[in-house]
């Protein structure tokens, strides 16, 4: 209800920059942030509290476009393989986040 009130309060003197932000973004930015804001709202729906998840899952997809487009842009052998070394360090952080997730979700149950 506070929200509500905040935002019928600010809303309209906010909404110019507000609007005026979202329309500078690229549109890779802006559908990252729709594909997260989707994925929270399923999350939350059907497990009814929030899930760290869908961080993970926005995190590859979009670490993924962004290696995509580096290896479209690189010239050089040189610049190849330094984007191949910045993906196998974007994958060994998915993998400790992963690990990391589960002991937390592992310490979770064990407390209940």
């Amino acid at each position: 209800m506070m929200i509500y009130l905040v935002l019928q309060i600010y809303g309209p003197e906010y909404f110019p920059q507000v609007t005026e932000l979202l329309r500078r973004l690229p549109r890779v930015i802006l559908l990252m942030m729709k594909t997260n804001d989707c994925l929270r709202s399923v999350n939350n729906a059907l497990l009814q509290k929030p899930y760290l998840e869908s961080f993970l899952i926005i995190g590859r997809v979009s670490s993924e476009a962004v290696i995509e487009e580096k290896i479209l842009r690189a010239k050089t052998l040189f610049s190849l393989i330094s984007v191949w070394f910045e993906e196998i360090s974007l994958e060994a952080r998915f993998i400790l986040m992963r690990i990391a997730l589960w002991a937390l979700q592992f310490k979770r149950s064990l407390s209940l």
